[in-house]
């Protein structure tokens, strides 16, 4: 029973299941719920049977259900209907020098909310962040929670690829030359930087941002980054925040695509 001035839930939750959990969700058949997601709806959310629920693995599915049992251990969900969402395009992808304290931790949850494809952790020269392998596996693995997080926050069904941690000079030494329909483009302060409104982004499938730490990139980064096939691109009047910049550059991209 439902308590006594409890209202019924007015929009469907946001669960996360298991990718290998797909191929069971058919109309009709019911899909058990982890122990965490479980407990988080039943107890934190409160939610009940019959409540709406909305099941995402990262990979496209939607599934629409409702609850079929409120149990905090294991709740079951019952399914009413699938499908697979395509992806964003064009794919939007950040390469961050990592900013100081949890500036970066915001900046992933951020745009991975805003439907960014994935966040590449940059180490700059003027990065203040220093990551040993420890550290650089464990932010790695939060801020893959916090893709999980941001895909059930914003109903996004495509988790953001977060790579691992990594210095500035192996990424860019590694990028393949870039393809047809790639845009590469540097968030910059620099003297010949073009106003963003000028470039095309109707015509792209993938564009990857590269946007510096608190004290900016280096004049051999901005030249290496060129070299790659990096344009840079002033964003506005103002200087943003690192992670402001990056989420204006993901939602400034998915406006722009769109002319």
């Amino acid at each position: 029973l439902r308590p006594p001035g409890r209202p019924r839930l007015m929009s469907p939750l946001r669960v996360w299941i298991d990718h290998e959990q797909a191929p069971a969700c058919k109309p009709g058949a019911h899909v058990k719920l982890s122990a965490d997601e479980s407990a988080h709806v039943v107890r934190s959310l409160r939610a009940r049977r019959g409540d709406a629920v909305v099941l995402l693995d990262g990979e496209g599915l939607v599934v629409e259900g409702k609850l079929a049992s409120a149990d905090g251990d294991g709740a079951m969900v019952e399914v009413i209907r699938a499908r697979v969402a395509d992806p964003l395009s064009p794919a939007i992808y950040v390469a961050q020098g990592m900013p100081k304290g949890g500036t970066m931790d915001d900046l992933v949850r951020i745009c991975c909310e805003a439907g960014a494809a994935g966040v590449i952790p940059l180490e700059t020269a003027r990065c203040e962040v220093k990551l040993d392998a420890d550290r650089a596996r464990t932010r790695r693995e939060r801020w893959q929670q916090q893709a999980v997080e941001a895909c059930k926050q914003s109903g996004h069904p495509w988790r953001a690829e977060i790579a691992a941690p990594m210095r500035f000079r192996e990424w860019i030494e590694r990028l393949p030359p870039p393809v047809d329909g790639e845009l590469r483009l540097t968030g910059s302060l620099e003297f010949d930087a073009e106003p963003v409104a000028h470039l095309d982004f109707t015509k792209a499938s993938k564009v990857t941002w590269l946007i510096g730490p608190e004290g900016d990139l280096t004049s051999e980064e901005y030249a290496a980054a060129r070299a790659a096939g990096f344009r840079p691109v002033v964003l506005g009047p103002t200087v943003l925040r690192a992670e402001n910049a990056a989420l204006a550059c993901v939602t400034i991209t998915q406006a722009l695509s769109k002319r």
